[in-house]
C-alpha cells in the first residue's frame, strides 16, 4: 500500500472511532444519527457545484448510487440497533471485523484484486484480533447480531464504492449515497423518532455534528484511498479504528479490558503494520 494511502487509512480509522464513540454515548439514539446526516448533507451540498459534469458521470454511476443508498441506509439503522443492545468494546469489533475477510474474498472473486502472502496474514491477523476483541459476550447477543448485519453491508457497499470512484468523483459519489441513504431512512425516523427528533436537535447536536460530518469525512478519505490502492487492504487496513475504539470504551466508558481483548488489540495492529509491508 502507497504511503500517503495508508496514512490517509489511519486519518480515517481515528476518525471512525471517535464518531463511532459519539455514537454509543447516545446509545444508537437513530434520531441524533439522522440529524447528523442531514447536517452532512446540507453541509456539503456547496462544494457539489464546484465539480464539472464529467466528474460527476451520473448517467454512468447512478446504479451505484443507488445500492450503496440502500446499503448505508441498512448500515446506519444496524449500527444505531447494535450500539443500543452492546458495548462499544464488542459491537464494534465485531461489525468491522466481520467485514474484512469478506471482503477480500469478494474482491478476489469480482475484482481480480490478488493479495501477496504477506498481505493474507496481515488480514487474517487484523481478523482474528478483531473476533478476540468481541467474542464470548452472549448476553448481548442483540448487539452481536446487529452488529453481524453491520459487517455485511460494509462488505456490499466497500465493492460497489470502490468501482463507483473509477468513474466518478467521490465527493459526488458520497453526496448522492448520503442524501439517498438518508431519505430512505426519513419514513421510519419520523414515523417512530418524531418526538426524539426535537430533544436530538435541542440538547445532542453536538454529536449529531460529530457523526453526521464525522462518517461522511471519514469516508469521503476512504473513498479516494479507494483510487490508489486496493480494496482488501484499505477495508482491512482502517480497522485500526476497532482498536482505537476499543481503548475509548476501556478508557472513557470503563468497559472492562480483559488479557484477551489485549491480545486482540495487538493482533490488530501487527496486521496493520504487515498490510503496509504488502
Amino acid at each position: 500500500m502507497p504511503t500517503i494511502a495508508f496514512q490517509l487509512v489511519i486519518l480515517a480509522a481515528t476518525l471512525h472511532a471517535v464518531w463511532n464513540f459519539a455514537t454509543k454515548k447516545i446509545a444508537g439514539d437513530l434520531a441524533v444519527i439522522w440529524n447528523g446526516l442531514v447536517m452532512a448533507c446540507i453541509t456539503l451540498t456547496p462544494f457539489i457545484f464546484f465539480l464539472a459534469p464529467d466528474q460527476m458521470a451520473f448517467q454512468k454511476v447512478y446504479p451505484h448510487i443507488i445500492a450503496s443508498g440502500v446499503t448505508h441506509a441498512v448500515y446506519f439503522f444496524a449500527l444505531a440497533k447494535a450500539y443500543e443492545y452492546g458495548e462499544i468494546s464488542v459491537v464494534y469489533p465485531i461489525a468491522r471485523g466481520s467485514g474484512i475477510a469478506g471482503t477480500a474474498i469478494a474482491a478476489f472473486l469480482l475484482l481480480q484484486e490478488t493479495i501477496s502472502p504477506i498481505g493474507v496474514i496481515g488480514i487474517l491477523a487484523i481478523s482474528v484480533g478483531i473476533f478476540l476483541l468481541g467474542l464470548k459476550n452472549g448476553h448481548q447477543k442483540h448487539g452481536i447480531l446487529f452488529a453481524l448485519l453491520v459487517g455485511l453491508m460494509i462488505i456490499s457497499y466497500s465493492i460497489v464504492d470502490k468501482l463507483a470512484v473509477e468513474i466518478s468523483h467521490p465527493l459526488f459519489y458520497i453526496y448522492g449515497f448520503t442524501v439517498l441513504s438518508t431519505l430512505l431512512l426519513a419514513p421510519y425516523v419520523m414515523a417512530k423518532k418524531r418526538h426524539e427528533l426535537s430533544e436530538a436537535w435541542r440538547s445532542k447536536k453536538r454529536y449529531s455534528f460529530t457523526i453526521g460530518l464525522g462518517s461522511m469525512g471519514t469516508y469521503l478519505i476512504i473513498l479516494f484511498v479507494f483510487q490508489m490502492a486496493q480494496v482488501s487492504y484499505v477495508v482491512a487496513a482502517r480497522e485500526l479504528a476497532v482498536a482505537i475504539g476499543a481503548l475509548l470504551g476501556f478508557i472513557f466508558l470503563k468497559e472492562h479490558l480483559t488479557a484477551r481483548k489485549a491480545i486482540g488489540i495487538i493482533a490488530v495492529v501487527a496486521g496493520m503494520i504487515l498490510i503496509k509491508m504488502a
